[in-house]
């Protein structure tokens, strides 16, 4: 039985010695194919959303057109002659006259600034700047 032991110590001795680079070779396969595992599945994803994205911008393209031709058919001068004509009920008018109107069309035209001038001296004082109504031309 002695015999027996001894060989066993001496074929597992050179195991012994290769059993760590083994089991490290081992743990390096394993970890570099668990990492190309998580960036296949990465790459899974970032190609979904790629899609998703893609989808988006094919989508917003279309609605585009679709929204330039219902723009281009509400600017349409046939259009809008034909919507007048038909649901409000305008006709083309032919004989339009202008009225012309050379008086002043404010309320108290000229009546604002003699209150303002016959009220203890307005226009001498300091408060001549505040209390006096801006005119266009200034």
């Amino acid at each position: 039985m002695g015999e027996k032991s001894s060989e066993i110590c001496q074929v597992s001795a050179p195991l012994r010695k290769a059993c760590p680079y083994v089991i490290l070779c081992t743990l390096i396969l394993f970890s570099s194919f668990l990492g190309l595992g998580v960036l296949r599945l990465y790459s899974f994803r970032l190609e979904d959303r790629l899609n998703g994205i893609n989808r988006q911008m094919e989508s917003f393209a279309a609605r585009q057109v679709l929204l330039r031709q219902k723009h281009s058919a509400l600017l349409s001068p046939g259009r809008v002659y034909s919507f007048s004509k038909n649901t409000l009920g305008m006709i083309y008018a032919s004989n339009v006259k202008v009225l012309r109107i050379n008086e002043p069309l404010l309320a108290d035209s000229g009546g604002g600034r003699e209150t303002l001038s016959s009220s203890g001296g307005a226009e001498n004082g300091w408060f001549h700047f505040f209390l006096e109504k801006a005119l266009a031309g200034e």
